[in-house]
Formats: C-alpha cells, structure tokens, sequence
C-alpha cells in the first residue's frame, strides 16, 4: 500500500533534473594564475611553513634527522621515507599522538595560500596529519595550480574525496593581543620537499 508520503517522493524523483539536461554552469576563473614553485614557496614561508632542501646527495630519510634531529618516532607514508613507525601500526589516534614526525605525499599544492592538499587516500587515519608534531610533505612542483578557483576546476581530489584538508603551514593561534603560538594544536612545522 502507497502512502502520500511515498507518492510525493516518487513524483520529485521522477521529476527532478539530471545533470544531463541540466548541467551546472560553469566556474569563473578569477584571480592571478600564477602557480609557480616560487609563489607557492613565498606563501608558504608567510605562512610559517619552509621547504625542505635536500643537500648534495642527502636522501629524504638523512634531511629529515637533519631538519628534526630530536626525533625519535617518524612515520612515513611514502616509500621516500623509510622512518622508525610503520604507518600500519597507526590505527588509532592515539597511535598517531605519538608521532614525532609524520612523512606524506599532497596531491596537489595551492601557490596562492601555499597550502597542500590532503585526503583519505593519503592519510591512513584523518588525525594522522595532526596530531605528530611536525609533518613532511612530499609535492611536486608540476602538481601545483594557482588559487582555490583553478583548484575546483582542475583536481578531481575535490569532487572524489570523502574528506579534505588544506594545510598552510604549521598550526597556529594568537590572542587578542596578538601574539601567536604556533603548534597550539596541531603541528607545529610543515615543511614541503618537492619531488
């Protein structure tokens, strides 16, 4: 037996618009399109992220205990980076608290806020990025775009990720009297090595 409420959802299913023969108009392309290795770096220092150079033939895992010489739990995500944790045994929150330094791969980076992009698919848990004290991005140069506009447009990250997370450097607060903390509650460097 039908009731009045499954008539109505029936006809506004049956009636509703398709993508097909309505589809969505399309996004303006606004602002300076500059998505250059530079303007990314120049915002990501404003910001209060770095990048981390490798010397003459340092491998990733030897600029890491360069850059962060006092830490004693690294956990990697990309094969780069070997670290001391393997990311399988980051399963709870909890595990991820312990981190010192965590290692991930960002799809794509924004050059106008220097932020990098992360989603499920590069972080086994969704505190993973947060949680350890300092992050290591792995980003390369020609998977930059220039701002949040060309973003949407151009990553497919936006429109197939269950969640995103843009990242501009470390955490950071301040008060009203403006002086700002930085790691107040998450990490408290974020440093970019471009591959």
């Amino acid at each position: 037996m039908s009731t009045a409420r499954d008539e109505i959802l029936q006809a506004l299913r049956a009636n509703s618009p398709t993508p097909e023969n309505h589809p969505l108009p399309p996004v303006a392309t606004l602002g300076d399109l500059d998505a250059s290795r530079e303007r990314f770096i120049t915002s990501l220092r404003i910001l209060g992220g770095d990048v981390l150079e490798p010397l003459e033939g340092e491998t990733l895992d030897q600029a890491i205990v360069r850059r962060h010489p006092d830490a004693k739990v690294i956990c990697s995500n990309v094969p780069e980076a070997k670290g001391t944790l393997p990311v399988e045994k980051v399963k709870t929150p909890q595990d991820a608290a312990t981190i010192d330094v965590t290692v991930v791969r960002a799809p794509f980076g924004i050059a106008e806020m220097g932020s990098i992009f992360l989603s499920e698919a590069q972080l086994p848990i969704n505190s993973f990025a947060h949680l350890g004290q300092h992050i290591v991005v792995l980003l390369a140069a020609d998977q930059l775009t220039a701002n949040m506009h060309t973003a949407y447009q151009e990553r497919p990250e936006f429109k197939t990720a269950n969640y995103g997370v843009l990242m501009s450097g470390p955490s950071a607060t301040a008060d009203i009297q403006g002086v700002l903390i930085r790691g107040a509650q998450g990490v408290r460097t974020l440093s970019v090595w471009f591959t």
